[in-house]
């Protein structure tokens, strides 16, 4: 029946889970249908037309654009939207440099646009961005295969900057001969972009320098600063990429130990960074000389450059820098035995820590906003597309969720009927193994009397009462027909216990003839024919008081086995005068005290199995005598198997 009520309860649960299914799926809908009736009054292409106006400005306020869009373009379905939001957001997550979320949204739009036939704009935007992300991720043999495949995609101008970039990604891989070779193969022309040209020229100056140690970012230095003393704009990302260009190659010569090289390439840095007022990368290049002029071991010369950099770093607001540069400058003092100037110019530096700390949690704080709304629109755009399949898949899925329904009660009924047939085999095997432990319980207790009754034998052996132990021996050979003959039965009538029971007290009197009496009484009103209980019922009871009673006893003892119903059982009451239980165990042996007594056990384990396997109550009471001056021990026998008469 447990299983029974475990199968019910599986299904019901089932119910109730597909019905809190249909509950979380009704709110998803909610959110399309929402988005969906605003899109007939909304301009999507508006909304991204702002967001890529306000993408550097303002990454916080494009991001809202860029989320309503994309809700409603998926929403409405319009999937060239969608596409182009996903560029969007590629590029404003590269604004800010968070290019592990630029490489998601890349990779999403580079998927909805390989489901378009054909080349488009935006199918060569995705694998761009997803190149420039990699590289930045150092994913560097992944960038390698998407800047090949642009370079297959485009001509002209735009596949020159995916050599350009494929070439920097084998420089990175220290593959400087595939790099130098994509280089080559750019298309130089009257045409080309004179920044590009420049990038280029610079590419091209550190694969050199790594190869044969010889960096002509010099000329490149003197073209850009006569470009801005001319009053021309140097472009940003020529101006970024010499920075990043000169501090690899100065780090090539300090580690080549060409030291003189690094500051000359450094001080052609300086004038070109004095001219555009870069003071923070002049900072930074001093700092950088007096570190290779200690190194060469010129420390007056490297002092006077780190005094010179901490005089600059006074006027710049690049905390980093600045801190940098007044620590150096603080441990060239120390060095040098001025504390009280090392002392000043560690202040300085603990100050601008502070300022660098404040300006990180700043920057911290907005990034992480940023990337919390990101998370908000993934979630808003998961929301929207499955409550838009959800909803047209509505009316097919109240349909699929009756036949569930049909399904799991059909599915809980046949388990039910499977379970019941299990549970009906599994009682019937229980029975037969209760049956079997009933009839080896059984089996036990022949040995069991027959080696107490031989010990009785022996005695009278021992004692050379021939006569007596052949007497005993005839009486004994009776009782134990009795026993063989009824230790197949499962019951046996009251009378025939009765019978087993007289020839056993006789037995034992025999014995200790000296040491008890008994008395044997059945009630009148009693059939023994009629009654049935389990054979070597209570012979191991009235054995128990003999033995450990009446035995040790002084003078004579008596035992009373009365027979009689009460309430409705039959109540055998055996009783004895004898030491006591308390008192017994005092007696016993340390070895007897390790011995359990294996016929009441085994007593008990079959009861306990005839109880279950039919339904009984039998019941045994064990009481002592009051000031333990015996004991009585009270069998309940259900009238229950009774023989019909």
């Amino acid at each position: 029946m447990r299983i029974w009520f475990t199968c019910c309860v599986l299904g019901v649960s089932m119910l109730l889970w597909a019905g809190k299914g249909t509950y979380a799926q009704t709110e998803k809908q909610e959110r399309y249908r929402s988005y969906k009736s605003k899109s007939a009054v909304s301009d999507k292409k508006g909304l991204l037309t702002e967001a890529d106006q306000l993408k550097l400005s303002n990454p916080n306020a494009a991001l809202d654009k860029v989320q309503e869009a994309l809700a409603l373009s998926i929403a409405e379905g319009d999937l060239t939207t969608e596409l182009k939001s996903y560029l969007l957001l590629g590029e404003i997550n590269e604004g800010i440099a968070a290019w592990s979320l630029a490489k998601d949204a890349y990779e999403k739009a580079h998927e909805l646009a390989n489901s378009k036939k054909g080349i488009s704009p935006e199918l060569i935007k995705s694998v761009v961005g997803l190149g420039n992300s990699h590289l930045h991720l150092q994913n560097l043999d992944a960038a390698v295969q998407y800047f090949l495949q642009g370079i297959q995609l485009t001509r002209g101008q735009q596949q020159n900057q995916l050599r350009l970039s494929l070439s920097e990604a084998y420089y990175q891989q220290q593959k400087y001969d595939g790099a130098l070779a994509a280089i080559n193969e750019i298309s130089i022309t009257k045409r080309l972009d004179g920044t590009f040209q420049t990038l280029v020229e610079i590419q091209r100056a550190k694969i050199e320098t790594q190869l044969n140690g010889n960096a002509k970012l010099g000329n490149i230095y003197s073209n850009s600063l006569n470009k801005a003393q001319s009053g021309s704009v140097v472009e940003p990302e020529v101006s970024q990429s010499l920075q990043k260009t000169k501090e690899e190659i100065a780090g090539t010569y300090r580690s080549r130990k060409q030291y003189d090289d690094e500051i000359e390439l450094r001080k052609n840095a300086i004038e070109y960074n004095q001219q555009v007022e870069n003071f923070a990368e002049v900072t930074k290049d001093k700092v950088e000389i007096g570190k290779t002029l200690e190194a060469k071991g010129e420390d007056s010369k490297a002092l006077k450059e780190l005094e010179e950099a901490g005089k600059i770093a006074e006027s710049i607001s690049d905390a980093n820098e600045k801190s940098n540069a007044f620590l150096l400058l603080a441990e060239a003092y120390e060095k040098n035995g001025q504390t009280a100037n090392a002392l000043r110019t560690y202040r300085k530096y603990a100050s601008s820590i502070a300022q660098q700390l404040r300006e990180t949690k700043r920057m911290q704080a907005s990034r992480d906003t940023i990337i919390a709304k990101q998370k908000n629109i993934e979630r808003i755009s998961s929301d929207v597309s499955l409550g838009k399949e959800q909803d047209s898949l509505q009316e097919a899925t109240v349909y699929r969720q009756q036949l569930i329904i049909y399904g799991l009660l059909l599915i809980v009924i046949i388990v039910a009927i499977a379970a019941f047939f299990i549970y009906r085999n599994a009682k019937a095997k229980h029975l037969a193994n209760q049956l079997l432990a009933l009839k080896s319980l059984r089996s036990q207790m022949n040995p069991h009397f027959i080696f107490n009754a031989l010990n009785s034998v022996n005695h009278f052996i021992a004692e050379q009462d021939e006569r007596t132990a052949n007497k005993f021996l005839s009486e004994f050979s009776a009782l134990m027909r009795a026993v063989l003959e009824n230790s197949g039965q499962d019951f046996i009538t009251l009378n025939a216990e009765v019978e087993m029971l007289s020839l056993y007290l006789k037995l034992e009197h025999y014995r200790f003839r000296d040491k008890f009496d008994y008395e044997l009484q059945i009630d009148p009103g009693i059939v023994t024919e009629t009654i049935e209980l389990p054979p070597m019922l209570l012979q191991p009871y009235i054995e128990n008081a003999v033995w450990h009673g009446l035995r040790y006893k002084e003078g004579r003892g008596k035992l009373n086995v009365s027979i009689a119903p009460k309430n409705g059982d039959i109540v055998v009451t055996i009783s004895d005068n004898g030491i006591g239980r308390e008192r017994s165990k005092q007696l016993k042996t340390d070895n007897q005290r390790k011995h359990k007594s294996t016929g009441l056990q085994n007593i008990g384990q079959r009861l306990a199995i005839l109880n279950d396997v039919y339904r009984t109550h039998y019941r045994v009471a064990i009481d002592d005598m009051p000031n333990n001056t015996g004991t009585v021990v009270t069998i309940f026998l259900p009238t229950t198997n009774s023989i019909a008469a």
